[in-house]
């Protein structure tokens, strides 16, 4: 075998196990995103109830993470969660209906160093935060959303895990993958990166979101209707009082919620549009076939060698 064709197959072998493996890795890591709302909403589940029982939570050696959870602000989760949350809905109310290729509407990449320092942030902080908290703990939902609200939130959610993993995730498997700078040749995504994505986020949405996600906005309507029940007492209003944590994760759920129905409509204009597009030319195309030459009569009308004229 000679070397163009030992070359040849060392890059197809190397194709077939790249792919895969970039597929799995990039669905994998862009779950990072819904599984830090779920950390979220599970902190802000335990922190009401423990406020409730009026006791610090443990703090054993089994639970040391959750105090360092408890005790200081999710500052890294928060920070990415809101970044990336309120960048997709800019996008989402300014990017036009008609835009085919997402990669070029986005017009800010970070570094692939920071994509880098972010992801590792990240992911360290959900591992952990995952770890030590669980949903047996208390769930806290507020009052009852219907099935709808729930999948409009789902729609939100799917938008901004993507621009997790357009912004952040792709670039740094990329640049691991191919040795290089994503940003200078970044791919455009397949059809089978999607659906994987989709896949992956609507089960667990499913499995896990559906339920527990419902705290970062029903603890302080919680802490709203009970501050309404009981009688009026400073030490009551203290630990019950909605704070800057809570308002932020409200925040945070309702801002998700704009960004599924900024999805809805502008999918219902773009879906609008093909069909009315379709119509149009459906109507102009019997016109073309049907449009005849008007036939010239002035060459029915000429001249003898008499000078006299004929028709």
């Amino acid at each position: 075998m000679s070397i163009a064709g030992v070359g040849k197959w060392r890059r197809e072998a190397e194709q077939l196990v790249v792919k895969p493996f970039r597929l799995v890795t990039t669905t994998l890591l862009s779950l990072l995103l819904p599984l830090a709302f779920l950390l979220l909403s599970r902190l802000s589940s335990a922190s009401f109830l423990f406020s409730l029982l009026k006791s610090p939570p443990p703090t054993d050696s089994s639970s040391f993470f959750f105090s360092i959870f408890h005790y200081t602000n999710p500052a890294i989760l928060y920070a990415v969660v809101s970044s990336i949350s309120v960048y997709t809905l800019v996008l989402g109310l300014t990017t036009k209906i008609t835009a085919t290729d997402p990669n070029r509407s986005i017009p800010f990449y970070p570094h692939v160093s920071i994509a880098w320092l972010t992801l590792f942030l990240v992911q360290v902080s959900v591992g952990l935060g995952l770890q030590v908290t669980s949903p047996d703990s208390g769930l806290i939902s507020g009052s009852e959303r219907n099935f709808l609200s729930k999948l409009v939130f789902f729609f939100g959610l799917h938008e901004v895990m993507l621009l997790w993993c357009r912004v952040i995730v792709r670039p740094v498997v990329d640049s691991t993958l191919i040795r290089g700078d994503a940003g200078h040749h970044r791919r455009e995504e397949t059809t089978v990166e999607r659906v994987a994505l989709a896949v992956s986020c609507g089960t667990l949405w499913w499995w896990k979101l559906r339920d527990e996600v419902e705290a970062l906005v029903g603890v302080a309507e919680a802490k709203r209707a009970l501050l309404l029940l009981l009688p009026i007492d400073g030490n009551v209003n203290v630990v019950l009082g909605v704070r800057t944590v809570d308002f932020v994760n409200w925040w945070l759920y309702y801002m998700v919620v704009t960004i599924g129905m900024v999805r809805i409509v502008k999918g219902s204009l773009s879906f609008g549009m093909i069909l009315l597009f379709e119509q149009v030319s459906r109507r102009e195309d019997p016109r073309e076939l049907s449009t005849v030459a008007p036939v010239s009569t002035a060459s029915l009308v000429h001249y003898d060698d008499e000078g006299d004229t004929k028709v």
